[in-house]
């Protein structure tokens, strides 16, 4: 699950080595250079942790209410209630030769109904034959959970397109390319990315990437890379290597870098969009959100609810920070916003300033940031604000909380439990923000992680924020 080696030529994505070029964001055609030069940070990917225990009840009053509104629960909508999900697990498509292939994922469906709406398929993602088996099973599959496992890989073209699809939600799968016409095309109502990293909306596969390059390299085009093993043993040897994310930062460059970067004509949208709720959920959050603005632009356009949650401080690989603030405040057809973003900007006056870049046309705004914003010179500007009509003038809902702490040094931060005196300095600066919020008449509502309840590597809202 580590991603912090930057050297193999597997599924595995790693700290990208990216450069400058200029990027079309959205309809509205942004201008400026946004891809940023490699980060120096050391990060290390999280692949998607344990989740609670599947007997455990999931409590989540607005996640189950977002899934109600996703899936008609009249229908055979997903099952809220704790009872075990129908899973299946599949080997993958580095095992489509093995002679039990089709017959170990045959003899799991027939305990599960060709009707079922709710499926969820672990260990790997499905092969295509896989794919195939499993679409000629299932008629009415609306809610779909792939966890690709150990391998991190991701294979989607042959998703089914014949299902019913609602919601998707895909987790610990690495940098590869999203192909599924479900989400380049924007034709799944509501999209979750879990604990993913570096995953593309556009662009080569990895083995196409890694054939060009042989082929660069065979003209001479490009020099090839060796890295030695058990060096001063008898077993030192040399070997040749591929640094994918190398070759997708040039892929990346060679395009953004035209006058008028087109979007791909597999990307190219249907008369109608789907896709109105995203959920990005930790290691390159803000990073995936901004690739998927210039690649899927006609996606992010139509968003109405939007998740981010990037608390650990491994974002910004190919994009810059700047990036991400100038696409916030032109999603104009958003509504609710759901913001989880620690002390994880390397520019200082970023996440001070955030509140400038929110966008206007919002009706719920549920924020969650580092204790140390209350700090902030700009936090009278926060105040201010959120007191004037002027300001998000749609906001009829506000959770706000500042819960966050980060110990260590820039290399080396780790967020921790607040102290007391932090979280209560924090809660008093809030206490101002919420009281002039509720003088414009905007609802003050209790904060709380949804995936935090599902997930036990993330942190829960701190308990003590409501009885300070």
């Amino acid at each position: 699950m580590d991603d912090n080696s930057g050297s193999n030529t597997s599924s595995s994505i790693h700290p990208l080595l990216t450069t400058e070029s200029t990027c079309r964001c959205l309809s509205t055609c942004l201008k400026g250079r946004f891809w940023s030069l490699p980060s120096r940070r050391i990060t290390q990917q999280i692949g998607v942790p344990f989740r609670k225990p599947v007997g455990q009840p999931r409590q989540w009053p607005a996640f189950a209410q977002l899934r109600a509104a996703t899936v008609d629960a009249t229908q055979k909508g997903p099952n809220l209630s704790g009872s075990p999900t129908p899973t299946v697990r599949v080997q993958g498509p580095g095992s489509e030769d093995q002679d039990d292939h089709k017959a170990s994922l045959i003899s799991q469906l027939k305990s599960i109904p060709q009707d079922t709406s709710f499926l969820r398929i672990e260990e790997s993602t499905p092969s295509d034959k896989e794919w195939s088996i499993l679409g000629e099973h299932f008629t009415n599959i609306r809610d779909l959970e792939l966890d690709s496992g150990y391998d991190e890989g991701l294979n989607d073209k042959e998703m089914p397109l014949h299902w019913p699809l609602e919601r998707l939600e895909i987790s610990s799968a690495s940098g590869q390319v999203i192909q599924t016409p479900f989400i380049l095309q924007g034709r799944v109502k509501h999209l979750a990315l879990i604990f993913t990293s570096g995953l593309r909306f556009e662009g080569p596969t990895n083995a196409e990437l890694q054939r060009v390059n042989r082929e660069a390299i065979e003209r001479g085009e490009a020099t090839p890379r060796y890295i030695t093993l058990d060096e001063g043993t008898p077993a030192k040897r040399t070997i040749e290597v591929t640094y994918i994310p190398e070759l997708v930062a040039q892929w990346m460059t060679d395009k953004y870098s035209k006058p008028h970067p087109q979007v791909e004509s597999a990307n190219l949208p249907p008369a109608q969009i789907t896709t109105d709720t995203l959920e990005i959920v930790e290691n390159d959050a803000l990073d995936a959100f901004c690739r998927m603005a210039v690649a899927l632009p006609h996606v992010v356009d139509n968003l109405k609810t939007l998740t981010l949650r990037s608390t650990h401080g491994l974002d910004f690989h190919y994009a810059k920070e700047s990036m991400f603030v100038t696409v916030l405040p032109h999603l104009l057809n958003l509504q609710t916003l759901r913001l989880s973003v620690g002390d994880i900007f390397e520019d200082k006056e970023y996440l001070p300033n955030l509140y400038t870049k929110l966008p206007p046309s919002l009706s719920a705004l549920y924020f969650r940031g580092p204790a140390s914003l209350c700090q902030s010179k700009k936090w009278e500007k926060w105040i201010e604000s959120f007191a004037s009509k002027d300001y998000l003038p749609e906001l009829k809902k506000l959770g706000f909380v500042l819960d966050l702490h980060y110990e260590g040094d820039k290399n080396g931060r780790k967020e921790v439990q607040a102290p007391e005196a932090v979280l209560r300095e924090a809660r008093a600066a809030c206490d101002r923000l919420y009281a002039v919020a509720k003088d414009r008449g905007i609802t003050i509502e209790p904060m709380r992680d949804e995936w935090a309840d599902e997930f036990e590597h993330l942190r829960q809202v701190d308990d003590r924020w409501g009885a300070l």
